[in-house]
């Protein structure tokens, strides 16, 4: 029997098991279809050295994990533009039911993540390492070593970098866009809207905003002070059970974002809207940075005075009393 007959031969052994295996199911397997084209995608992907992937490493309080992961994505995403990464994380064994949903609600955010893998010990990111690897790479301690990078370093250089970058926009579920602009239309109407996350410290900087700018509509997510009044037109999403998707979402349909530098302050500079970050992230600045028109530091350590004047200044520049 010649080659190409054993060949044919083959091929109609082959396609008549998958039949009878087929009908014997009596269903199409499309997980076991997707698996297998995923797979063979993957390898052609590796043989022509596109596969990328990167890991980070979280270190530091998991308290903040969504916002430094973030800061993560925005330093390895510009290099090199448009193309997708495996991502695998290595969290500490507090992170297992701190905060899990809301990193998983970040990382599916970014449309550049092909896949992501999340570990709590090295031994398991070892091993599926070795599969999102090249043959050699995996046995190169240099390309080994510069993959890893740590997560949850907050200094001023890492602050400073993620507020004059040019981000790349996210996709939030659709359904949680078109609820958040929802929402805030018909709570605010043709009025002009500003997300307030400030620090419980600084509240009184909130009421003397929201009081010296009736025209704007206000919308907050700390906790409120019994003691504080609180103007008319502001008004408190705190405890309303939204989703960290969900408050990204009212951040991103706002017209401004004043507040702390977390997730929803980063959410505010990714989507390209005027900003106040509020907090000691730029390390021992002194003063104020900016970027622009569009993004403004203010420290903590600033007089209440002077953070309401420049917080006022700020928005009256982008949003001029009485206008829409």
């Amino acid at each position: 029997m010649t080659p190409e007959n054993r060949l044919l031969l083959s091929l109609r052994w082959l396609i008549n098991l998958t039949y009878r295996g087929l009908s014997r199911l009596a269903f199409f397997p499309f997980t076991l279809l997707y698996v297998l084209l995923n797979a063979a995608h993957k390898l052609i992907l590796l043989r022509l050295g596109l596969g990328l992937v990167r890991v980070g490493v979280v270190k530091g309080a998991v308290v903040s994990l969504p916002r430094d992961l973030m800061l993560w994505f925005g330093r390895i995403f510009p290099r090199p533009p448009g193309r997708q990464f495996d991502v695998c994380l290595r969290l500490p064994r507090e992170a297992a039911d701190a905060n899990l949903q809301d990193v998983l609600s970040v990382v599916l955010m970014i449309p550049r993540v092909r896949s992501i893998g999340l570990y709590w010990d090295s031994s398991s990111l070892a091993d599926d390492l070795a599969l999102l690897q090249l043959k050699q790479d995996r046995s190169d301690p240099v390309v080994s070593t510069t993959l890893h990078e740590e997560i949850g370093s907050r200094g001023s250089t890492q602050f400073l970098e993620f507020l004059h970058a040019d981000h790349e926009e996210f996709a939030l579920p659709v359904a949680a866009s078109r609820d958040g602009q929802t929402l805030l239309k018909r709570q605010a109407g043709a009025a002009h809207v500003v997300c307030l996350n400030v620090p419980t410290e600084l509240r009184p900087l909130v009421n003397a905003i929201a009081g010296a700018r009736p025209d704007i509509r206000f919308f907050h997510f700390s906790p409120e002070l019994p003691e504080s009044p609180r103007a008319a037109n502001n008004q408190s999403f705190f405890g309303c059970g939204f989703t960290l998707q969900e408050r990204m979402a009212l951040v991103q349909a706002a017209d401004a974002y004043v507040g702390s530098f977390d997730e929803l302050g980063c959410t505010a500079l990714i989507s390209g809207r005027p900003v106040i970050l509020l907090g000691s992230d730029a390390g021992e600045q002194p003063d104020r940075i900016s970027r622009g028109e569009i993004a403004m530091w203010l420290p903590a350590s600033m007089e209440p005075a002077a953070l309401r004047n420049a917080a006022l200044q700020f928005l009256s520049h982008h949003f001029a009393p009485g206008e829409k």
